[in-house]
């Protein structure tokens, strides 16, 4: 069985309203291999694929890609958090899935300064 961080529809899509000024300010759609990544995975479409990637600003590409993000499955959302780690934005989805830092991870009793 695969795991899932997230198990139905509503999960992900309040994940991402939740998080969306967050992921529209920090994702890297236009510089890095993501949206080529998601591709390849069959997460995004070739309709969905060009869309993005004609857009000039990263702002409104990571609005295109939220928004065909919203539309899939948990699993495809599953894909985008791997696709997340494996195109060097863990730090995005250690945020959108509550997960600690790996600061915190090796040092459990390690505090944050404000």
């Amino acid at each position: 069985m695969l795991f899932s961080d997230y198990d139905d529809q509503s999960s992900h899509t309040s994940v991402i309203r939740e998080h969306y000024v967050f992921l529209l300010e920090e994702l890297d759609v236009k510089f890095s291999e993501l949206v080529d990544h998601l591709y390849s995975k069959v997460v995004i479409t070739a309709v969905e694929y060009d869309d993005i990637r004609a857009e000039k600003t990263s702002f409104r590409a990571n609005e295109k890609l939220l928004s065909a993000l919203s539309r899939k499955s948990p699993q495809q959302f599953q894909l985008f958090l791997d696709a997340l780690d494996n195109c060097g934005q863990r730090h995005v989805r250690n945020v959108i899935t509550g997960r600690p830092s790996g600061l915190l991870l090796l040092y459990p009793s390690a505090k944050l300064k404000s």
